[in-house]
């Protein structure tokens, strides 16, 4: 059972090299105060350790039964995908494992109109010549 509830706030999607603001609000769902361990990351793989260069902001503090705080913080968007990711520990006799929340910011794609336009006039060119090759080799009637 989870002793806090997790809410990320950051972008669906974002273009490389644009600045990433991101935030999180952290809520002691438990009935007691207690002391929490909340990190907020920018990973590439949600599934690998989080490396150091990860970590965006971190606390360690004392958040009341029903009160919230919120963790921010912001990075430069990679040429690729980026999980922001949330954990959360909590301090009762030692450290434990509480929850986590992650949130995917995708990398927005630039297509370039004439690119997309050439492929759409070489495909109704083929189409053209196909026609055109259909009529010339048919059978004429006499």
């Amino acid at each position: 059972m989870a002793y806090s509830d997790i809410a990320i706030t950051a972008p669906g999607s974002a273009e490389e090299g644009e600045e990433v603001s991101v935030s999180a609000l952290v809520t002691n769902i438990s009935a007691l105060d207690l002391l929490f361990r909340v990190r907020l990351y920018a990973v590439e793989d949600i599934y690998a350790v989080p490396d150091p260069g990860d970590l965006l902001d971190t606390f360690e503090e004392v958040i009341g039964s029903g009160a919230s705080k919120p963790i921010s913080g912001s990075f430069t968007m990679p040429a690729w995908d980026t999980t922001i990711l949330v954990m959360v520990h909590r301090f009762v006799v030692h450290w434990d494992y509480d929850t986590h929340a992650s949130k995917v910011v995708s990398l927005k794609t630039k297509v370039a109109l004439p690119a997309v336009l050439g492929i759409g006039l070489a495909a109704l060119g083929i189409s053209a010549l196909a026609v055109l090759g259909i009529a010339l080799v048919a059978p004429r009637k006499k």
